[in-house]
């Protein structure tokens, strides 16, 4: 405890928190992404504002977000998302099956597949119980983006995709997380640590406990060739919820190079992953079921 708190006594020097500058309110949020888009309502369950976080060294905002764990909840989220690339990816290969079968390569290698792969669910409903924290930069607008996140979500949905194509699945998720985003004028950082347990009402895929790691970073002025700067990565292994053996594993790098001539967070990025394991699915299922699935994902960031 002594050491702790000399830390933050030391950390205070790179970075402060304030607690006045803007009230806690609720609010309907949206945000779009190709492959995970999402519509959310926050609920303040005080009358305390949301903190305020001013801080540059990424190690001590991991640090601080872990300590916002032991805080009593102060925000309820309720959201609704859409995957849309996984969904078209099913509705390609349910509507113009000779488009999809075009794309296969050999084998098991589909393109369609490697480009909208990576989400087991075409939409869900969430539930988010916990504590909220504003990311700010002097000199730059407040966004509302820019929040971290470390609490209880339960999600839930009706519908399960296995290599492009929709099984019916009432399945029920339960995590703990923490999970930020910071986007400034030259740099963005988005983080995500989870650990939970995935139950599925379709006897043929596998229930299961899991732990999930993701860092996302863009740095427009960084010319360093590193595979930690301007680099993501996610990983995410899962456990048959029975017997802790090993059900599946995923991991997705993907690298980005800045755009020449100063161009303001332009980049093109190539990410390259797969998931691994078969034990996921059984029964009727097994025959959908692939040992490896690889994911392809070029694209421009602007």
């Amino acid at each position: 405890m002594r050491f702790r708190f000399i830390k933050k006594i030391l950390a205070s020097s790179v970075m402060y928190c304030s607690c006045t500058a803007v009230l806690a309110e609720n609010s309907l949020e949206f945000e779009w992404d190709p492959y995970y888009s999402n519509a959310g309502y926050y609920i303040s369950l005080t009358d305390e504002p949301i903190p305020e976080i001013i801080e540059d060294d990424e190690a001590e905002l991991y640090d601080r977000l872990i300590d916002s764990a032991f805080t009593l909840p102060r925000f309820l989220l309720f959201e609704a998302s859409i995957n849309p690339l996984p969904m078209l990816g099913e509705y390609i290969r349910d509507h113009h099956p000779g488009t999809y079968e075009k794309a296969e390569l050999r084998g098991d290698l589909n393109i369609v597949q490697a480009f909208t792969e990576g989400f087991e669910e075409p939409y869900a409903v969430s539930l988010f119980l916990g504590s909220i924290t504003r990311f700010v930069k002097p000199g730059e607008k407040i966004k509302t983006k820019n929040r971290g996140y470390t609490g209880y979500l339960a999600s839930f949905g009706d519908k399960h995709i296995v290599n492009n194509t929709y099984i019916k699945d009432n399945w029920y998720e339960l995590e703990w997380k923490i999970k930020g985003d910071q986007d400034f004028k030259n740099k963005t950082l988005s983080w995500s640590l989870r650990v939970g347990s995935k139950i599925h009402d379709h006897p043929d895929i596998t229930d299961v406990i899991y732990f999930g790691l993701r860092r996302n970073h863009f740095d427009a002025k960084s010319d360093e060739i590193s595979w930690f700067e301007n680099a993501d990565i996610d990983y995410k292994i899962e456990l048959d919820n029975d017997n802790f053996e090993l059900v599946q594993q995923s991991l997705f790098i993907n690298k980005k190079w800045p755009a020449p001539f100063g161009a303001a967070k332009s980049a093109f990025e190539f990410g390259i992953g797969f998931i691994l394991g078969k034990r996921k699915y059984t029964g009727s299922l097994d025959y959908q079921a692939e040992d490896f699935r690889l994911i392809l994902r070029p694209s421009f960031k602007f």
